[in-house]
This record gives structure tokens, sequence and C-alpha cells, in this order.
């Protein structure tokens, strides 16, 4: 019989720690709602498996084997068998120095500490347990951001009515997959599989954006504080600015927005899902080296040409990839430097991950990809599955960067820049896409 143990813990850092996302460092001034770590096992037939969510920007690699080692120590065994993944909000702390920021050491001594305890908990817990699944081709709230100008280029983020854009460079996944844990005759948790980015609040406040507001309005219509857990799908090139109207998209209202949007689709939902037996719970792994891109010599030449002529051009506020498409100084010059930095301790190099695939019977599967991974790749691993439900879940076992398509580079967008812990090699959409389907077998 299915078992699932369910758990939360706060991991809201103290004022003052940075918060990642930015290419600038921004000391958070406040909370505008709490962090959580959320964790749910499943077990069946004596294998034992399950998905750790965290509201952080991202995870390494490092903090993934730090919290391993804790949870064996405990005397957990099934820690190879976890999916580690970040709502990737763009106003949680660093977890790792990046961008030129030192990670709050702290803060990740705590972090781990937290993660840990909420494994433990969500293993105690473990109870008969029942799964609806089901899913909607419905995501309104999602749109590509990269666009095919007038120029024959592509940009990332060109402005809201910018008379420049012809049209959107690829699509978005519209699928959003739902999972109700049921114990006990209630639903006692709520698994959703959404592919946008998670980038609406701004400024300099704590947030867990919209996957936390997203979680508040579900509890609000189901009337109990369920642990909802977001996976976020390949949106490496999906963000929630429409661009057809001149509406400002980046507060607080706006996360609650969307957040509000999203728990309706999915609470609509709960009447149409479907009971999931399962009778065999799977946990396969495969490893994957990914090569950091070769810098050439033309370049770094370019890039030094750029710092030379920006020069020590300053801006107020947070510099943000719109910047970048209008040509901003200050992050012209944070990409020129990047690139420099990328070539002397990058470029050349390789990292590895783990894919983690997560099977229930032949209905279902949870398979993770490390980075942030265009939708058009995650889309073709949903058409080649052989399980009749596939559900991406990106920033899942650590952070490579940006995963555009091969093609992409040769057209333009700030994703195909090099920056330190970054800058996967161009090949990596396939890479990644052989892999998961060879995991999936």
């Amino acid at each position: 019989m299915l078992q699932a143990g369910l758990s939360r813990e706060i991991i809201t850092p103290s004022r003052g720690v940075p918060l990642c996302g930015y290419f600038n460092p921004r000391p958070n001034t406040g909370i505008l709602d709490d962090l959580f770590i959320r964790a749910a096992i499943f077990e069946n037939n004596g294998v034992t498996s399950g998905i750790v969510v965290f509201d952080l920007c991202f995870l390494s690699v490092d903090l993934i084997k730090k919290i391993k080692a804790g949870i064996k120590d405990a005397g957990i065994k099934f820690g190879n068998n976890l999916l580690f993944s970040a709502t990737h909000t763009h106003t949680g702390p660093y977890i790792d120095d990046f961008f030129g920021t030192k990670a709050d050491a702290a803060y990740l001594d705590q972090l781990k500490n937290k993660a840990v305890a909420a494994i433990l908990q969500a293993h105690a817990n473990r109870a008969p347990a029942e799964l609806l699944t089901g899913s909607v081709k419905n995501n309104p709230l999602a749109f590509n951001r990269r666009f095919w100008m007038k120029n024959g280029r592509v940009l990332t983020n060109p402005g809201k009515l910018n008379p420049d854009i012809v049209k959107p460079e690829g699509p978005v996944d519209n699928e959003i997959g739902v999972i109700a844990v049921k114990q006990d005759g209630r639903i006692s948790a709520i698994i959703a599989n959404i592919s946008n980015h998670t980038d609406t609040v701004s400024g300099d406040f704590v947030s867990a954006d919209w996957p936390g507001r997203m979680e508040k309005a579900i509890q609000n219509s189901i009337g109990c504080d369920v642990p909802v857990l977001t996976l976020i799908g390949c949106s490496g090139n999906i963000n929630h600015f429409d661009v057809a109207t001149k509406k400002d998209q980046s507060s607080y209202a706006e996360g609650c927005r969307i957040g509000a949007g999203y728990a309706a689709i999915i609470t609509g939902m709960l009447k149409t899902l479907k009971k999931m037996p399962v009778k065999n719970l799977v946990c396969s792994t495969a490893e994957i080296t990914i090569p950091f891109r070769v810098i050439t010599d033309a370049e770094v030449k370019n890039a030094k040409a750029i710092l030379a002529r920006v020069g020590a051009t300053s801006s107020e506020g947070n510099m943000t990839s719109e910047g970048l498409a209008t040509g901003d100084g200050p992050v012209a010059r944070f990409f020129a430097e990047q690139l420099i930095e990328f070539n002397r301790k990058c470029s050349g190099k390789s990292r590895n991950f783990s894919i983690i695939s997560i099977k229930f019977d032949d209905k279902l599967v949870l398979t993770s990809l490390p980075g942030e991974v265009f939708a058009e790749i995650g889309l073709d691993i949903k058409k080649r599955s052989p399980f009749k439900q596939t559900w991406t879940v990106t920033l899942g076992m650590g952070e490579c960067g940006y995963v555009p398509l091969a093609g992409c580079f040769t057209r333009g967008g700030y994703e195909i820049l090099p920056v330190v812990g970054g800058g996967p090699a161009e090949d990596t959409a396939d890479r990644l896409i052989e892999a998961t389907l060879k995991n999936l077998k």
C-alpha cells in the first residue's frame, strides 16, 4: 500500500541577508511572506522516494550533498531517491557565492539543518495515502519572453508595446499537472507542475513570489493549511510579462494576482482528478556531464571593448535583464566582466549532475533537469516519454545555468551570455534530452 508523509519548515532569512536573482547585491530590508522547505515522502513495496522543494532561486550540488549527509547521519537510507528542486524565487537568499555576492554562512548552516528536519519529519509522518492526478492545457499567465525583432535578431524582454517586436521566438508549455494527496478522507497536500518564471515581486523584501501566494490561495479555498509543492517546469525562456499591454507587472500585487490565478485553475481541477493506484514506485538515476562553453579570443576582445566604452557608468535601482535589452551601461558592463571571469574560471571545464526520475508505474513520472531549461526541451521530452504523464522539474538537483536550444546561440538574447557558474555548452539541450529519455526507459 502506498504511504505518504509531508512536512514544512520555515527558511526565511534574517533581515540584511542578501537576496539572489538580479545582478547586483540586495540586502533584504524586510519580509513580505515566509519562505519554506516542503517535503513529500512516498513509500510503496519497500521503495522510498520523494521530493523536497525549496523557496529559493536555485540549489547547489554542494548543498544537496550536505543535506544527504545529514539525513544519512540520522539513519535515513533513501537520500539518493530524493528529488531536490527550487521554486526559483528572485526574492530569496543566496545559497552559493554568485555574481560577486557571498552567501551567508550562518544561513546556509540553518538551511541544511531545516532541510534535514523537514525530510525526517515527512518520513515520520508516513500514513496510507491515495493519489489523485490530472492535467489541463491552460497556462494563461505565461509568455515566451524571447522575441524576433525587425532587425532579424532575438531580444529577451524587449519592453512592453515595443513596435519592433515581430513574434515570440518559441512556444509556452501550457500544461499544468496536479497531484492531490488524499489521507484520512481529506486532501493533505497538493503537488503542481507549472512552467513559468518566478520573478514578479522585484524589490528588496523577502517573498516566495507567486508559488507562495498560490499556496495561500489554495489553502483558503480548501479551508486548511495543506502544503502545496510547486515544481517549476521548463521555463528558462518563459515569464509572466505580456508585452501587448503597458500594465506594470513588477510588484507584490502581481505575484498575488498570478498566484491567485494559478490557484483558481488548480482548485477548479480538484473535482475532476482521477485516482491513480500505484503498484510500483521506482526511482532511477542517471549521471550527466555538462561542459562549460569554450570562450574564444574574439569574445574576450569584444568584452574588453565593451568595458572600455561603458566605463564606470552607474544607475539607480536593481539591475535586471531589461537593462540589457535597452543597452543599459551597468548591465552591459556586468556581462562583459562576467565573460572575462568565466573565461578564466570555467571555459572548457565541466560539471557533473544527477537526473532523478520518480516513476509511478507507467502513469506518471517526475524527472529533474539541472538548470533553467527552455520550454522546447521539456515539450520534446514529454512528446517522446513512454509515460502517460511526464512532469519536468527544472532547477532540480543543482544549477547549470540557462539551457537554450543550440540554434539560439546565434540569435541573441541574454540567456546565451556566459556567467560564472552558468554558461553550459551549446549542445547541453541535446545532452539533457538524451540522458532524460534514457533514464525514463
